[in-house]
C-alpha cells in the first residue's frame, strides 16, 4: 500500500514537472525540437532531465557558434588589414644596388643614412659599391663607414692572433683561422696585406689538416693555397682528394679552376672528362661553370 503512495505521487511529480517544461517549450523559453516531448512524458525522471540537457546544448551551441563565427571574422579582419599594412609599407622599399644607382640623390643619401644607423657589418657589399657612387656625400659616407668596419676587424684579428700565439690551442686556432677566412672572403684587405693574409690562412688550415683530417677542409686548404697564389700546392693536395674521394664534385670544381687558372686549355678539358666518366654529382650551379667551359657543351 505504501509503494503504491510513493509511486502515485512521483508520478504526480512526474506530470507537474512535464507539464511545466511543456509550456516553457511553448512559451520558447527553451530551445527544443517538438518531438522531445512525448519521450519527457513517457519516461519518467530521465524524460525531463534529458529534455533540459538538449535544451542546454541548443543554448550553448548556438552560442558558440556565434562566438567562433564573430571570431573568423574578427580573425580575417585582422589578417586583412595586416596585408594591407604590409603592401602600404613595402610602397617605397627598392633594392640597394638600384637605390644607389639610379634613384635620386635624397633617396641615396637616406639609403645611406639607414644603412648607417641600423647595421653597417650587414651591408658591407653595398658600403663598398657605394664608394664608387658618383654622388660624393654617398661616396664619402660609404668609405668613411668601411674605414670603421675594416678598423674593428683588424683589431679583433689581432687579438685573435694575439690569443693563439699565447696559447696555441685547437680552440684558438679555430676561432683565429676561421675569423681570418670571413676576413679575407669580405673583402677588406688589399695589396699586399691581403697576400701576407691569405699566406697566413693557408699556413693555419695546414696546421688544422695536421689535426683532423677531413675532405671539407682539405678543400678549404687547397682554395686558400690557390687564392695565395701557391698552385703548385694546391694541385698536390686536390689530386690527392681526388684519388681518395673520386665523386666530390667541389673538389673537381677546383681542379678545373686550377686548370683554367695555368691557362691550360688540354687540362680543362681532362677534368671535364674525368668529371663525365666518374658520373659525379653536380649542383646546379657547378653545372653552369662546366657548361661554360665545355666546347659547345648543355648543362647536364
Amino acid at each position: 500500500m505504501i509503494s503504491l503512495v510513493i509511486a502515485a505521487v512521483l508520478l504526480l511529480i512526474h506530470m507537474l514537472v512535464c507539464l511545466v517544461l511543456s509550456t516553457l517549450v511553448k512559451l520558447g523559453m527553451l530551445p527544443v525540437r517538438g518531438h522531445m516531448l512525448p519521450a519527457m512524458v513517457l519516461v519518467p525522471l530521465w524524460g525531463p532531465l534529458l529534455l533540459v540537457l538538449c535544451a542546454r546544448g541548443e543554448a550553448f551551441g548556438d552560442a558558440l557558434e556565434d562566438g567562433t563565427l564573430e571570431s573568423l571574422r574578427l580573425n580575417d579582419e585582422i589578417r586583412r588589414g595586416m596585408q594591407v599594412q604590409v603592401r602600404e609599407g613595402d610602397a617605397g622599399v627598392v633594392p640597394l644596388e638600384e637605390a644607389l644607382i639610379v634613384n635620386d640623390p635624397s633617396d641615396r643619401r637616406r639609403l645611406m643614412l639607414s644603412m648607417l644607423t641600423e647595421d653597417p657589418d650587414a651591408y658591407l657589399a653595398q658600403l663598398q659599391a657605394a664608394k664608387l657612387n658618383d654622388d660624393v656625400e654617398v661616396a664619402h659616407y660609404a668609405a668613411t663607414a668601411v674605414a670603421q668596419i675594416s678598423k674593428e676587424s683588424d683589431l679583433k684579428l689581432q687579438q685573435l692572433e694575439r690569443a693563439f700565439k699565447t696559447d696555441p690551442t685547437a680552440e684558438n686556432l679555430d676561432a683565429y683561422c676561421d675569423y681570418l677566412g670571413e676576413y679575407l672572403a669580405s673583402g677588406l684587405a688589399e695589396g699586399r696585406v691581403e697576400q701576407i693574409q691569405r699566406q697566413q690562412y693557408a699556413r693555419l688550415l695546414a696546421r688544422r689538416c695536421e689535426r683532423e683530417d677531413g675532405a671539407a677542409l682539405r678543400i678549404r686548404y687547397a682554395t686558400a693555397l690557390a687564392d695565395a697564389g701557391e698552385l703548385d700546392e694546391a694541385e698536390a693536395v686536390i689530386t690527392q682528394l681526388v684519388a681518395e674521394v673520386p665523386d666530390d664534385q667541389e673538389a673537381w670544381m677546383l681542379c678545373l679552376r686550377l686548370a683554367v687558372t695555368r691557362r691550360d686549355g688540354e687540362a680543362v678539358q681532362q677534368v671535364i672528362d674525368a668529371i663525365d666518366n666518374q658520373h659525379v654529382y653536380l649542383s646546379a650551379e657547378n653545372r653552369e661553370k662546366l657548361a661554360f667551359w665545355r666546347d659547345g657543351g648543355e648543362a647536364r
